[in-house]
């Protein structure tokens, strides 16, 4: 165990230490990829429509019955103080992805050690490292349409639970727009800014957001910037908003979409959807879910159902049919903050997990 736990030290520390921010993926891409053919795992590239960056396979297949994933960029460092350098106090590693998904990925690439090359190759288990998650799903969209495994394993931070729901999203970038006037004559004008608090207060009673989902929770509305007002003493006449709008599963899309538009017609706002992916929901009697229930029972693990509240690389598989789940260890609020850690006790049972799922679908 303790060599298990030493080489996933050491192959984490090398996962952060090397920069790999959204749309600069390149050194970690060859470094993986020298990894793994220097361990006889044959890679393969996976180009990205209108992305600099390739996926990475092992062995490919046309329709797998198990795809594991995990996604090779982080988010850009912003305000972390060391963000490319691995600081170990006692059972944690800090830094830059550590739970955002590089602790994950330094899981899969000890479990595929353990595994060998040859029994992955006679297996139906393909691997994908995956670009761009961070930012737009490109990596995923693309691998997907190619690709229509029967199941598929998105390696995120659950804290070992087993996410059989993922929330959708709609990302909106809009425009309110008022009326200017001095302003100490209110009267006479109409503030934007005041129209786009309406219009939040207005959003956040929609039927579809004050739903509850059992293992996401309720809807929401997320304010991601707000931009208004250009002097002091003048009413704003324009009023910016990017939203971040949470779509639960069971909601139709055309109720879900329906509610938003009409309120923002209402509220004459100019608006343009960036992003709107659907949420799925995986019945708890899946076969996966069932093999990741006896897996973790069998290592004295609890066995939790859980619900993601955001995007992951699952999504389009399971757009297109796949029996999807969300899995990994490391606790997702501490993802894109600087305080980004995980425990290596944990990553040791993730690799334990992975290392048992390969070994019963080869069997």
């Amino acid at each position: 165990m303790e060599n298990l736990k030493d080489f996933l030290r050491a192959t984490l520390v090398q996962l952060i230490e090397i920069p790999s921010p959204n749309g600069e993926e390149g050194s970690l891409i060859a470094f993986l990829e020298d990894w793994l053919q220097v361990r006889g795992f044959p890679a393969a590239r996976f180009p990205v429509p209108g992305y600099p960056w390739p996926n990475l396979l092992v062995h490919p297949q046309p329709r797998p019955q198990l795809l594991i994933t995990a996604h090779v960029d982080t988010v850009p460092p912003l305000a972390h103080p060391q963000p490319y350098v691995a600081v170990e106090q006692e059972d944690r590693i800090y830094g830059l992805g550590s739970v955002d998904v590089k602790g994950g990925l330094a899981a899969l690439m000890v479990a595929l050690d353990v595994i060998g090359p040859d029994r992955l190759m006679r297996s139906p288990v393909s691997i994908a490292l995956t670009v761009d998650e961070e930012n737009m799903g490109r990596g995923a969209e693309a691998l997907a349409r190619a690709c229509r495994p029967e199941a598929v394993l998105a390696i995120e931070p659950t804290d070992l639970s087993i996410g059989i729901a993922e929330a959708g999203t709609m990302e909106l970038a809009l425009e309110i727009r008022g009326r200017s006037a001095h302003g100490s004559v209110v009267e006479r004008g109409r503030n934007a800014i005041q129209g786009a608090m309406e219009l939040l207060r207005e959003l956040e009673s929609l039927p579809s957001i004050r739903a509850q989902h059992p293992l996401i929770g309720r809807g929401a509305v997320t304010p991601l910037f707000i931009r208004g007002g250009e002097r002091a003493l003048v009413i704003p006449d324009r009023c910016e908003l990017h939203l971040d709008i949470r779509w639960l599963p069971g909601i139709p899309r055309e109720t879900f979409v329906g509610e938003i538009e009409a309120t923002l017609t209402r509220h004459a706002a100019v608006w343009q959807v960036i992003d709107l992916s659907a949420p799925f929901e995986t019945p708890a009697e899946a076969p996966l879910v069932q093999t990741l229930a006896t897996i973790l029972t069998e290592a004295g693990l609890p066995v939790r159902l859980s619900g993601m509240p955001s995007w992951t690389d699952a999504e389009p598989f399971a757009r297109y049919g796949a029996q999807a789940v969300v899995f990994g260890p490391g606790t997702l609020a501490l993802a894109h903050t600087p305080e980004e850690h995980i425990s290596i006790s944990e990553l040791l049972h993730a690799t334990r997990a992975l290392i048992a799922l390969i070994q019963k679908v080869v069997a």
